[in-house]
């Protein structure tokens, strides 16, 4: 089945202003063809409004009327059509925020370790080819891979494991396994299996495990290195960039 694509990302640079001429066109194609990503984009454009316009103190109003008048939109257009899955996730993030979930998150305060981890880290999506339907090992590590994206990370990481004691030249393997063992709260064997491809200097998944060492090493209280491995992706073009400066004024 297709999986649907996540376009929060996108939607966020979008409203900074932060994408190319390119990307700018192929977005704007997807909200014509997509009433749904439409939709979102509003919602958070009412959002950031808010958050500009208004202090911590008066925000949870703001937020309430923009939740209420979704929320009645929605109960208006239900009858006629399912609500979509984004929009859904949408408004569920809105009503945390009027209960004060994200207040934390939005305020100017620095935020703890475990706070950032919670608020900006996400398992990155699969992205493995496999080199042969017949072969043992790529039965054994679509298996793996199957428990990792429904969320069985114990049963995944058993699977990478033995993939990679079986073929240590799958290097890029590494990150998926290391992402297992942060959700299971093995950060320092993360760190490891993170360092395994940058030390490798693998470049398809170098960014990626830049990125998720960052979070390895919030994990394991060693503020200072994360502030330094946050820069130092803050400072070059790349996919975290935007996350990275965010997180950077997080944590002074």
């Amino acid at each position: 089945m297709k999986n649907e694509l996540d376009y929060s990302f996108y939607i966020e640079r979008y409203l900074d202003g932060e994408m190319s001429k390119e990307e700018k066109l192929w977005f704007t194609r997807e909200l014509k063809g997509d009433p749904s990503l439409k939709k979102e984009l509003e919602l958070r454009k009412k959002l950031n409004e808010a958050v500009r316009e208004t202090d911590v103190i008066d925000f949870r109003k703001q937020l309430q009327g923009v939740f209420e008048k979704s929320h009645v939109e929605t109960l208006s257009r239900s009858r006629i059509f399912p609500l979509s899955r984004r929009i859904a996730v949408g408004l569920s993030a809105l009503a945390i925020a009027v209960s004060g979930g994200l207040l934390i998150l939005l305020s100017n305060h620095p935020m703890e370790n475990r706070e950032i981890y919670e608020a900006y880290f996400k398992p990155a999506e699969p992205g493995l080819t496999y080199r042969s339907e017949e072969n043992a090992t790529d039965i054994e590590l679509r298996s793996a891979m199957l428990f990792y994206e429904k969320g069985e990370y114990e049963q995944a990481l058993r699977g990478f494991e033995s993939v990679l004691r079986s073929d240590s030249t799958r290097i890029g393997l590494n990150l998926y396994s290391g992402i297992s063992q942060m959700e299971i709260k093995r950060y320092s064997d993360a760190n490891t299996s993170f360092h395994a491809i940058i030390d490798n200097n693998y470049i398809l998944y170098i960014e990626q495990a830049e990125w998720y060492l960052a979070f390895c090493y919030l994990m394991t209280d060693n503020r200072k290195k994360a502030e330094e491995q946050f820069e130092m992706i803050a400072d070059r073009e790349g996919y975290y960039q935007h996350q990275a400066r965010k997180i950077l004024k997080k944590i002074d």
